[in-house]
């Protein structure tokens, strides 16, 4: 199977859904097409994020979201990576590090000053595949949520 990896473009939108609807779902979130298209779209549309997604030719089976905020302490963008997905039947095949790696190409290449993410505490498949990529637990800072 040939796996490749791209930037998604508005066009994309379609072809994306089922992945962002299944990642929803293992987050305990219950489907919402309309919401996901809006919001899928939007993000496209206006490049307020930055996307890219495997396919194996055929479909869409994995996808990585990127958020640009600024470091007021650099000086420089720092990237968001937000989202991380891959289709449960495509897991194991080097999908997610595909994906990770696209998303640190394109911050290297934008010259972010660096990258975060945050992972669920019991979501070890994910920290394991994270830890496996270099990437480090956060020990300096405390991280809050405000009650909207």
């Amino acid at each position: 199977m040939d796996i490749t990896v791209r930037r998604a473009s508005a066009n994309d939108t379609e072809a994306l859904l089922p992945l962002v609807r299944a990642y929803r779902v293992f987050y305990a979130q219950t489907p919402d097409e309309a919401g996901e298209r809006r919001l899928l779209r939007k993000h496209l549309r206006d490049k307020t994020s930055t996307l890219f997604f495997a396919s194996d030719g055929e479909r869409a089976v994995g996808f990585v979201q990127i958020f640009e905020s600024w470091s007021t302490v650099r000086l420089a963008p720092v990237l968001i990576l937000e989202d991380l997905f891959v289709d449960p039947s495509h897991r194991e095949r080097g999908i997610g590090r595909a994906l990770i790696h696209a998303a640190l190409a394109y911050a290297r290449e934008t010259g972010a000053a660096g990258m975060f993410l945050e992972t669920a505490v019991d979501n070890e498949r994910a920290q394991h595949v994270y830890e496996r990529e270099g990437w480090l637990p956060e020990r300096a800072f405390v991280k809050y949520n405000a009650p909207l």
